[in-house]
C-alpha cells in the first residue's frame, strides 16, 4: 500500500476547506440527492461526497457505507485530489498502491474506484464525488463525463449559501451598518461614497442621498484637503493607509474632527473605512493643554512671588538670629527662631511643589559627573547638625567604602540626603542617633540612612513613595510634612540610575537605602574634579576690600545680600541692566552676583557681566544647562542658606585674589 502524498498547496487547500464551513455538519438533502442519483446512474453500491482534511476523509453525503469518515492515509480520495481529472482504479487488487489496503482486503472490499475532485472557489481541491464497486469494471469516457457533470453540481452546492442563509447574512450586515456608533463606509478610491452607515447622518446631519452624491473632498476643511487627497492617492497606489485625521463640515456648518482607519481592496478599487468623530476628544485635549499652561503660569508665579520674598525673610531672620543687630533678649531670640524655622518649612514646601512639576513635565535638569560619595555625605551630615540639635538627636557618618565614586548630580543627591536625614531626625527619639552609612554591595554602592525611631506602620508601607502620602493617625501627621519628599527622592535617584527602598519594623527603626552603580575610572583616565568642601572661614580677602556687583530687582534681597557679605566685600547694588552697565563702567569687579530672571519676564543679558568677571547666579530658579556652564556657580535662593552664599563668594574672591585662571568646579557651593 502506498499512502497518498500531500499536495504542494496543502496549507492553502486546508484553509479553503475550513472556509466552506461544512466539516462535521449534519446531512443535507441537497447533497444526499446527488449521491442517490449517482448510485442509480452508475449502478454501484457505494457513492460518497468526501471532504479530505488534514488527517481523514469525512463524508458529507453517502450511500452504502455506515461510517462517517476514514483515515486519510488509507483513502482513495487522497490520491484523487492530486489530479485535475477523474481518478479511476479499474481493479484495486492489481494496483500496487491499493492491493494490500485493508479496505480492499476487508470490508467494504473495494475493487473499483472512480472519483472526480471537488474544488472550492479559489481552485483548491477539497474532496471528491466518488463511486465504489465490489467488482472490477471498466469506466468509459461517457461515464467519466457524466461523473464530472455531477461533480460540478456538487461544487455548486459546496460553494453556495441557501437563500435563507443569504438573507440572514444580508440582514445582519444591514443591522450592523445601522447600529454602529462608528461611521462605516464603502467608497471608491476617488472619495465617492458607495455605501454609508447611519452614523454618518447622525454625526454630520446630511441625508444619506446627499452624502452619496457628494465626494468626500468637498466636505473636508480647506487646510486638510491636500493631505486627504494624498491619503486617497496612497490607497489608489495600493499602499498601506495609516491612521488619519481631518476636519469635515456638518450640515449646520460646524467642523467635526474625524479619525480614520481604512483598508483597500485593489482588485475592486474599493476603500473600506471606519471613521470616528473625535471632536469632543480634541476639545478635551485643548482644555487639558490650557490647564497645563495655566498650571505652568501658576508655578512661575509661585516661583517669583513666593520664592523671592521668602528668601529675603529667611535671610533677614538668619541675620537677626546670628546677632547682626546685637544679642537679642531670650524671648525675642526664641520668636526669631520660630519664625525662621517656619519660613524654612514653607520654602521646603514650595521647593517640593516646583520639583514635582518639573519632574512631571520632564524639565528637571541633571548634571551627572563622577563624584566621591564620602565627600558629599560629609556635606550632608554637616548641613544637618543644626536640625539634629533642634530634634535632640545626633548624626554620625560611617564610611565603609572610602574613595568610592558614582555618576551622580551632586546637588540632587544632597537633596535626597536632606529628605532622608530630615525624616530620620524628625522621628528619632531624643538622645538617639541617626547613622548615614556608605558601603559596597557587590558592584553597587549603598548609602543607608538608619534611624532608631518607631518604624513605619504596616498599613502605610505600600504607599510610602506615593505623592502626598501621609501616614494619617501616626506621628507623621503630628510631625508635619508635605508627603512629597520621598516621592521626589525616589524619582531623583532613579534618574541617576539608582534605586531607593527601605526596611523597617515596628519599634525597630527604619533604614532607607539608596543604591547606585559604582563608577571606575578607565586606565589612564584623569579623575573628575570634585566639589570642594565649604570652608567656614570668616576672614575676608587680604588687602583692600573687593567690590562685588549685585544685580537684583528686589530691594529686600539686595539689602539681605549686602548684610550677609558685610565683612567680606563692598556690595554695589544694581536694580536692572542699565544700572549694571553703569556700575561696570565705574571700575572692575572681581565678582558679580546676579538674579537672571527679570520681574517682567525674560532673562537678564549675561554677556556684559561674564565679560567683567566670574558670575554667581543667585536665582529664584535653577539655570538651564547651557547657562550654568558659563557661570562660576548657581545658587537657588530657596535652597541656599546665608552661609552657603557667603562661602561661595569667599571662595571665588580668593580665587581672583590668587590670580586663578580657571573657574572653580561646577557643583562647588
Amino acid at each position: 500500500m502506498i499512502p497518498p502524498p500531500l499536495p504542494p498547496d496543502e496549507p492553502r487547500r486546508l484553509q479553503a476547506l475550513l472556509r466552506l464551513g461544512l466539516l462535521d455538519t449534519p446531512a443535507e438533502e441537497r447533497f444526499d440527492r446527488i449521491v442517490r442519483m449517482a448510485a442509480r446512474m452508475f449502478r454501484v453500491p457505494i457513492t460518497l461526497v468526501s471532504l479530505v482534511d488534514g488527517s481523514r476523509q469525512w463524508f458529507k453525503a453517502r450511500v452504502g457505507l455506515e461510517g462517517s469518515s476514514t483515515e486519510r492515509s488509507l483513502s482513495f480520495c487522497g490520491h484523487a485530489i492530486l489530479t485535475p481529472h477523474t481518478f479511476v482504479v479499474r481493479d484495486a487488487l492489481e494496483d500496487l498502491r491499493f492491493a494490500d489496503n485493508p479496505f480492499v482486503t476487508g470490508e467494504p472490499h473495494v475493487r473499483f474506484y472512480a472519483g472526480h475532485p471537488l474544488h472550492a472557489t479559489d481552485g483548491s481541491a477539497v474532496g471528491t464525488l466518488c463511486l465504489i464497486d465490489r467488482q472490477a469494471r471498466d469506466f468509459s469516457e461517457e461515464e467519466r463525463q457524466l461523473l464530472e457533470d455531477l461533480a460540478s453540481w456538487v461544487e455548486l452546492e459546496l460553494n453556495a449559501l441557501t437563500v435563507q442563509e443569504a438573507r440572514t447574512a444580508l440582514a445582519q450586515q444591514e443591522r450592523f451598518f445601522e447600529l454602529s456608533v462608528d461611521m462605516l463606509c464603502i467608497a471608491g478610491l476617488d472619495g465617492t461614497f458607495r455605501r454609508l452607515s447611519r452614523a454618518w447622518t447622525r454625526t454630520l446631519g446630511y441625508s444619506e442621498q446627499t452624502l452619496l452624491t457628494t465626494p468626500l473632498l468637498e466636505l473636508v476643511h480647506e487646510e486638510d484637503r491636500a493631505s486627504t487627497a494624498e491619503w486617497l492617492a496612497r490607497g489608489a497606489r495600493d499602499e498601506h493607509l495609516p491612521y488619519f485625521e481631518h476636519r469635515c463640515r456638518g450640515q449646520d456648518g460646524a467642523w467635526h474632527w474625524l479619525q480614520w482607519n481604512a483598508t483597500i481592496n485593489p482588485e475592486e478599487g474599493i476603500l473600506y473605512g471606519v471613521a470616528r468623530d473625535v471632536t469632543e476628544q480634541k476639545r478635551l485635549e485643548a482644555e487639558r493643554r490650557q490647564v497645563e499652561r495655566m498650571k505652568s503660569e501658576f508655578v512661575s508665579t509661585v516661583s517669583h512671588e513666593l520664592r523671592t520674598p521668602l528668601t529675603s525673610i529667611r535671610g533677614s531672620l538668619g541675620l537677626l538670629e546670628g546677632g547682626i543687630l546685637g544679642e537679642l533678649p531670650p524671648q525675642a531670640q526664641d520668636m526669631v527662631r520660630i519664625a525662621r524655622t517656619n519660613t524654612e518649612r514653607l520654602i521646603r514646601l514650595i521647593n517640593d511643589i516646583l520639583d514635582l512639576e518639573k519632574m512631571e513635565s520632564g524639565k528637571l535638569d541633571f548634571h551627572l559627573e563622577s563624584l566621591e560619595l564620602s565627600a558629599l555625605l560629609a556635606q550632608a551630615v554637616e548641613a544637618h547638625h543644626g536640625y539634629a540639635e533642634e530634634c535632640g538627636a545626633t548624626v554620625e557618618l560611617a564610611v565603609e567604602a572610602p574613595e568610592a565614586r558614582a555618576m551622580v548630580d551632586g546637588d540632587r543627591l544632597l537633596q535626597v540626603m536632606a529628605n532622608l536625614l530630615s525624616n530620620a531626625l524628625k522621628f528619632s527619639p531624643r538622645g538617639e542617633r541617626v547613622t548615614l552609612r556608605l558601603a559596597r554591595v557587590g558592584t553597587r554602592l549603598r548609602v543607608s540612612v538608619e534611624d532608631r525611631g518607631p518604624g513605619i506602620p504596616e498599613s502605610f508601607r505600600a504607599r510610602i513613595f506615593e505623592k502626598f502620602a501621609q501616614a494619617d493617625g501616626s506621628d507623621t501627621r503630628r510631625k508635619g510634612g508635605t508627603g512629597l519628599g520621598l516621592s521626589i527622592s525616589r524619582a531623583l535617584v532613579e534618574q541617576m540610575g539608582g534605586t531607593l527602598d527601605f526596611v523597617t519594623g515596628d519599634g525597630l527603626g527604619t533604614t532607607f537605602r539608596v543604591e547606585l552603580p559604582e563608577w571606575h575610572a578607565e586606565t589612564g583616565a584623569s579623575a573628575t574634579p570634585m566639589p570642594q568642601q565649604v570652608e567656614k572661614t570668616t576672614e575676608s580677602t587680604p588687602g583692600a576690600r573687593p567690590r562685588v556687583l549685585h544685580v537684583e530687582a528686589d530691594e529686600d534681597n539686595r539689602r539681605v545680600v549686602a548684610d550677609v557679605l558685610r565683612d567680606v566685600a563692598d556690595v554695589v547694588p544694581a536694580r536692572n541692566p542699565p544700572e549694571a552697565e553703569s556700575a561696570l563702567r565705574s571700575g572692575p569687579f572681581p565678582l558679580v552676583i546676579a538674579e537672571p530672571v527679570l520681574p517682567e519676564g525674560g532673562l537678564l543679558p549675561l554677556a556684559p557681566l561674564l565679560a567683567a568677571g566670574p558670575v554667581v547666579l543667585f536665582s529664584v530658579r535653577e539655570a538651564e544647562p547651557e547657562v550654568a556652564r558659563q557661570v562660576s556657580a548657581v545658587l537657588v535662593k530657596s535652597r541656599a542658606s546665608n552661609e552657603e552664599l557667603r562661602s561661595a563668594v569667599l571662595r571665588l574672591l580668593q580665587s581672583a585674589a590668587n590670580g586663578a585662571h580657571s573657574l572653580p568646579p561646577r557643583g562647588s557651593p
